[in-house]
C-alpha cells in the first residue's frame, strides 16, 4: 500500500494524474486529553488546633507541658500559688523549650503565660502595655 501512495505521488508530479492523493496525517503535537477528576477535600475534616491549660503544682509536671509544645500545641500555664524557686524553674524550662521550637512566650496575666510554637500566632496587647501599675507579683513566698 505504501508503494501505491508513492506511485500516485510520482504520477501527480509528472502530470499524468489529475488529483493529488489525499494523505491523512495525524498531528504529532496533539496530546491525547485525559479526563482528570479534581481533588476533593472535605472541609469538615480539617484538623483542629487545641490550646492546653496547665496549673502545675511541682516541677515534675513540666515534662507533660513541654510534650504538648513539642506536638505543636499552644499552652497556657498558670504559675500562681507556686513558690518563687519552682515557678522560676518551670518558666525557665518552658522558655527554653519554646526557644528551641522557634515559638513565642507572652505574659497574659499575673503569673499566667502563653507558650506557643511557631505554627501558632499569638497577637494582641501585652499585659505591660494594657494596665501599667496594676500588676501584682506572680510568685508568692511560702
Amino acid at each position: 500500500m505504501t508503494g501505491n501512495k508513492l506511485l500516485s505521488k510520482i504520477l501527480y508530479f509528472l502530470g499524468i494524474e489529475d488529483e493529488e492523493p489525499q494523505v491523512q496525517v495525524e498531528d504529532p503535537l496533539q496530546v491525547p486529553v485525559k479526563s482528570e477528576r479534581g481533588r476533593i477535600i472535605n472541609i469538615h475534616h480539617a484538623p483542629k488546633n487545641r490550646v492546653m491549660v496547665f496549673k502545675p503544682s511541682c516541677f515534675d509536671e513540666v515534662r507533660e507541658i513541654s510534650e504538648e509544645l513539642k506536638n505543636r500545641r499552644a499552652v497556657i500555664v498558670n504559675l500562681e500559688g507556686l513558690d518563687k524557686e519552682t515557678g522560676r524553674r518551670i518558666l525557665d524550662f518552658l522558655s527554653g523549650s519554646v526557644f528551641v521550637l522557634d515559638g513565642t512566650v507572652k505574659k497574659v496575666g499575673s503569673g499566667t503565660f502563653v507558650f506557643a510554637p511557631n505554627n501558632v500566632d499569638v497577637s494582641g496587647v501585652e499585659l505591660d502595655e494594657a494596665e501599667p501599675g496594676k500588676e501584682k507579683p506572680f510568685f508568692t513566698a511560702r
